[in-house]
């Protein structure tokens, strides 16, 4: 995500900050920061955006080792504009073909997700196209 550090139209904001977005790898973080045992399965680009994402998710404390890093496919991110007085803001997404757009069945490992307790998804990611 990439939050805009001035207000107005995003055609015009000079300057943003990088930051993780995403309601999983929220949920995910906020549980490792609780203590809890975390892994996260999804699919980042190999481009610098997306080594950010998985480095930033790691040092979370959340195991990664399902994370695929795939070239020739770029990290879905989003927009968004600086908000004053309790406004939401605007967000634009740009994930359509996205890396994570394209996780597929073989990306699933049976066995990983047995030893899990707990599963949280969404499907965010089965809606895109």
């Amino acid at each position: 995500m990439f939050v805009a550090d001035e207000t107005g139209d995003l055609a015009a904001v000079s300057h943003f900050t990088r930051r993780l977005a995403g309601a999983e790898t929220n949920v995910a973080i906020g549980l490792a920061r609780l203590g809890l045992r975390v892994g996260w399965l999804s699919r980042v680009g190999a481009e610098s955006f997306g080594r950010f994402i998985r480095a930033r998710v790691e040092a979370e404390g959340i195991d990664c080792s399902r994370v695929a890093i795939v070239g020739g496919q770029a990290s879905g991110f989003l927009l968004k504009s600086k908000a004053e007085n309790g406004a939401d803001p605007l967000v634009e997404y740009f994930r359509k073909g996205s890396a994570a757009s394209r996780l597929a069945p073989a990306d699933f490992d049976p066995e990983y997700f047995l030893a899990a307790r707990h599963l949280h998804a969404s499907g965010v990611a089965a809606a895109l196209p």
